[in-house]
């Protein structure tokens, strides 16, 4: 094998190796694109819009032409149909017509329906996104839980070795060694509760994941998502066009009874045979016959009218509906924003202040303490609350991501969605 061949061949697994294992890190985006290409309800109502659109096609359409198959005017002593001269052998065809414009509007009703499905859908595919990232936000926030609690037990357990060896030779006494062993075990505690948490949010994304919900995730924050410029929700919004399909389809449906108002009428053609003779041998002419059917809505006071006013008031009560639906999506708005304004403050306190702070005390009243300058309570509690005030610190980052993600789905417009998402 010459050099270059090998240089290649290396070259080549190692590019494998590389890929395979950035392959087995899954990704926020990865794990939606994985939900909505799974997700059994999406499906369902993709095939229900299918069905909606297959059934706009047919209700235009006329009633099926009713075939008339008739003896008429049979002598009942013989049977005979060339007995009497009025015996005839009939066939023929009768057809409906809906009053007005009701075809064309039950067609219209269908279509809207099918729109409607089809909001919904994409609704539900906000909704999906919104609550996979606000597991996957959930499941990070433990993530970052457990590594910090991990990171700090070396610290506590360097608290139980230098307070025994302080109790060993008579500095300190036996109090401080218990307080740090006790520190220690609610520590290994909480990275109990953490497992726990993190197994039960694993098992939740295993419904469309499968496997890859065990394997190693890309937990990092997403740093690319930032506040939406403050503004109404769109008219556009997946939720709002399903209400606004909703209006339509009584609208049309309103219509409808308008067009009962209006006669159904029906057409009959027929031809009938004789098979008798007349007086003189000679045979009897056949008939056809033309008839015209007409409905008579006269009495409209307690069904046409009220149905009417039935259908309008239903569609009344949709408009207020969406009215009210608009303004209930704009406080949403107007609050997750002013959360996630209040929850940005608090990430920049913590960077900018807390986090410092805490770190210096901690640090002061270990020194104090190991120069027999402080009481190992001061320890004990500075470590405790530079531990709580970094884990704090990512339970305010987890719920100023969460939120975004709720205004997310009102904005879905100002959503970052893609493989370009960075990560800190």
């Amino acid at each position: 094998m010459s050099r270059l061949t090998k240089q290649f061949c290396l070259f080549f697994l190692s590019s494998m190796t590389s890929w395979t294992v950035a392959a087995q890190v899954l990704t926020l985006y990865q794990a939606e694109q994985m939900a909505l290409s799974e997700d059994l309800g999406l499906q369902a109502q993709v095939e229900q819009s299918s069905a909606l659109r297959e059934e706009s096609a047919f209700a235009a359409q006329l009633p099926d032409p009713q075939l008339i198959l008739a003896g008429a005017n049979l002598p009942v002593d013989t049977w005979d149909i060339d007995q009497e001269p009025m015996t005839q052998l009939k066939v023929g065809v009768r057809q409906q017509f809906p009053a007005g414009d009701t075809r064309a509007l039950r067609q219209q009703k269908v279509t809207a329906q099918s729109s409607q499905v089809d909001a919904e859908r994409s609704d539900a595919t906000l909704k999906l996104r919104q609550e996979v990232r606000q597991h996957w936000l959930n499941l990070a926030g433990w993530i970052h839980s457990r590594q910090l609690l991990s990171g700090y037990r070396p610290v506590f357990e360097q608290l139980v070795d230098v307070t025994l060896s302080f109790y060993k030779v008579g500095k300190k006494h036996q109090q401080d060694y218990l307080r740090a062993k006790l520190l220690l075990g609610q520590l290994d505690n909480r990275l109990l509760a953490a497992d726990k948490q993190i197994a039960m949010e694993r098992a939740w994304f295993s419904r469309w994941l499968g496997d890859a919900a065990y394997g190693e995730l890309d937990s990092g924050w997403p740093e690319n998502w930032v506040a939406p410029t403050a503004g109404p929700v769109a008219t556009d919004h997946p939720r709002l066009l399903a209400s606004d399909y909703r209006v339509r389809q009584q609208a049309a449906q309103l219509d409808l009874a308008g067009e009962r108002y209006k006669p159904n009428w029906g057409l009959e053609l027929s031809y009938a045979r004789r098979e008798a003779d007349d007086m003189a041998g000679d045979r009897l002419p056949d008939f056809f016959s033309a008839a015209i059917t007409v409905d008579l809505p006269l009495f409209t006071a307690n069904r046409q009218d009220r149905q009417y006013r039935a259908e309008e008031h239903r569609l009344a009560a949709l408009r207020v509906s969406r009215a009210d639906l608009l303004a209930e999506m704009n406080a949403s708005l107007a609050s997750g924003l002013a959360q996630v304004r209040e929850l940005q403050r608090s990430v920049v306190l913590y960077r900018e202040q807390l986090l410092q702070l805490g770190e210096q005390q901690a640090e002061a009243a270990l020194q104090a303490y190991r120069s027999d300058a402080a009481d190992f309570a001061d320890v004990m509690q500075s470590s405790s609350v530079r531990l709580e005030l970094e884990l704090d610190y990512q339970q305010t980052l987890q719920r100023y991501y969460q939120s975004l993600a709720g205004v997310y789905y009102l904005l879905p417009d100002q959503s970052p969605v893609g493989e370009d998402a960075h990560y800190e």
